[in-house]
């Protein structure tokens, strides 16, 4: 039987905004959410992961568990089918460790030089300007 927590949700204030689309207008009670900049927002959101936080907090093993299994099961360096396009081949690959796949190209054939497009590793990679 599932632990029980003392935990309450946070309550996300109603701040009622008319929106109008193609003629239709409509009530967003929480459309205040979108200012990531409110400061009301931010506290909002980190009670929600207090929140989230401790209503998992039974669950952590758990959660661990299933982590360990599906990366297990997921081929973690992979490559995409190249994709041709002009005189270059598209591809993106991915590496064990690296949560982010890298964004390639090679020009002519596959055996040429690879080109990294765009690495998503904290967005440092590369940009080549595709012509």
């Amino acid at each position: 039987m599932p632990q029980q927590t003392s935990a309450r949700p946070p309550i996300a204030r109603k701040v009622p905004k008319k929106l109008v689309t193609h003629g239709e207008a409509r009530i967003d009670d929480y459309f205040w959410i979108r200012d990531r900049s409110n400061p009301g927002v931010i506290e909002y959101i980190e009670a929600e992961n207090r929140y989230t936080t401790e209503v998992m907090k039974p669950t952590e093993q758990l959660q661990k568990d299933l982590f360990k299994e599906l990366v297990g099961k997921t081929k973690q360096t992979d490559m995409t089918v190249p994709d041709k396009i002009d005189n270059f081949y598209y591809y993106s690959r991915t590496e064990e460790g690296k949560q982010y796949p890298i964004y390639c190209r090679k020009k002519d054939s596959l055996e040429a030089k690879e080109e990294i497009i765009l690495d998503e590793q904290g967005l440092r990679g590369e940009f080549v300007l595709l012509r």
